[in-house]
């Protein structure tokens, strides 16, 4: 991210990023071995520390957590030696750069929202933090973190205006923090909280989801205005970093947006909550908005570390749609049929039996349940042909030795065409 930020990188920056990458492979690992250890029960009263804390979503122990945050802040301080020199030159991209580097700090900022509790404290004390990290955290700072990273990538590729990604920008903060802090309030509907409580987090929920679809599909369409114009747009090799960018805002629209707000309005939270229509958003909201920019920062990091040589299509273009294909089909024979027919039971037997045994090992939901397995199955495939592409890029079957990206071109050119030529 750096050079398309400054220009370059830091002295050192390289060392940095890999001591935190070898930093994150030991949280990782480690946190994982102690929460399988703490369920074996093998930690004793160390469990809380190096085991889990039983809490959904932060149920790593607290030493991990500590380092998790160290690495945070450590990622930060790399974050800001990258984006001095760019603010330094307070250019017209200069509001952009500081919401870039606020919503980065932000990130470790209200992780550490986490670390409020301790092994012993009372358990609304635990659950008022631990919804500090879940909702603030990934839905509100996360949010907004997203939106400024695709917006200033997507106005480095001439796909977005600067003025556009700024006004995106500031509006997403405002609806983020806004339906981020008090969209809270949809977890405290049954919680002897007012009346108030139930309009203000459902419809500020609602709002959450709103500047990430905008900007995605402003870039979507600059895209199809540019090849109906055959303009020289500087967008070839980014192809499919634009393309999962694209992905974000679509599943952030149906993810985080109907299938949240499916389940986010009183009534309906009444008689959803803790059913299959909660993985359902969850999958399609974090894979889908987290996981496809995930991918796409990781092949725009890989495009620009050899800008000329061009990429073969066609694993990209399978990997693509594989995975948006099996996350959509994950929802579509699995998920979503599994949720509405608990809801149906919710509403008209209760909870209790829409959770029960007998209701989820009946014969219709045993058949939807393994039907998840085409979904997955293709996701799988997708992936590994993903990160069979990935490694090609350092063995040099990835690339396509008939084509060179001539920067200002949609198409890939041929060498003989770019060294025959005014290139």
């Amino acid at each position: 991210m750096a050079p398309a930020i400054s220009g370059g990188e830091p002295k050192g920056q390289r060392l940095g990023v890999n001591l935190l990458f070898g930093a994150l492979l030991f949280v990782v690992v480690g946190s994982l071995a102690g929460e399988w250890m703490s369920i074996q029960h093998k930690l004793g009263n160390l469990w809380f520390w190096f085991g889990t804390q039983g809490y959904e979503y932060v149920d790593l122990g607290r030493f991990w957590q500590i380092l998790l945050f160290l690495g945070l802040t450590f990622w930060l301080w790399l974050m800001w030696r990258a984006l001095k020199p760019a603010l330094a030159k307070r250019d017209h991209s200069h509001s952009l750069l500081l919401m870039f580097l606020l919503a980065s700090v932000a990130i470790p900022l209200f992780y550490a929202a986490g670390l409020m509790y301790g092994q012993r404290s009372n358990l609304v004390t635990v659950e008022y933090w631990r919804w500090w990290v879940v909702h603030l955290w990934v839905e509100g700072f996360f949010e907004v973190f997203a939106t400024v990273v695709i917006a200033f990538l997507l106005t480095r590729l001439k796909l977005l205006s600067l003025p556009t990604a700024t006004r995106a920008v500031m509006f997403s903060t405002a609806v983020f923090l806004s339906g981020g802090i008090i969209g809270t309030f949809h977890h405290l509907y049954f919680a002897g909280t007012p009346n108030i409580v139930l309009g203000l987090g459902s419809v500020f929920s609602a709002l959450e989801v709103v500047p990430l679809v905008l900007i995605g599909f402003e870039a979507w369409e600059n895209i199809r205005l540019a090849r109906a114009r055959e303009q020289h747009v500087w967008v070839t090799a980014y192809k499919w970093p634009i393309y999962f960018f694209v992905a974000v805002a679509f599943w952030n629209f149906v993810g985080a947006g109907l299938f949240g707000f499916l389940i986010n309005p009183p009534i309906a939270l009444y008689y959803m909550q803790g059913l299959n229509t909660t993985p359902l958003h969850g999958h399609t909201a974090l894979f889908g908005v987290y996981g496809m920019l995930g991918l796409g920062l990781m092949l725009f990091c890989l495009r620009a570390l050899r800008p000329g040589q061009a990429w073969k299509n066609g694993p990209l273009a399978f990997a693509f749609w594989t995975i948006n294909g099996g996350l959509a089909a994950m929802v579509v024979f699995s998920l979503l049929p599994i949720g509405l027919m608990q809801t149906w039971a919710s509403v008209e037997y209760g909870t209790w039996y829409a959770r029960s045994a007998e209701f989820l090992h009946s014969g219709h939901m045993n058949e939807l349940r393994w039907m998840r397995m085409i979904g997955d199955t293709i996701f799988a495939v997708g992936a590994l042909v993903l990160g069979w592409f990935v490694l090609g890029l350092l063995t040099g079957h990835s690339y396509d030795k008939r084509g060179y990206v001539v920067e200002g071109e949609w198409e890939v050119r041929s060498r003989e065409t770019v060294i025959g030529g005014r290139h």
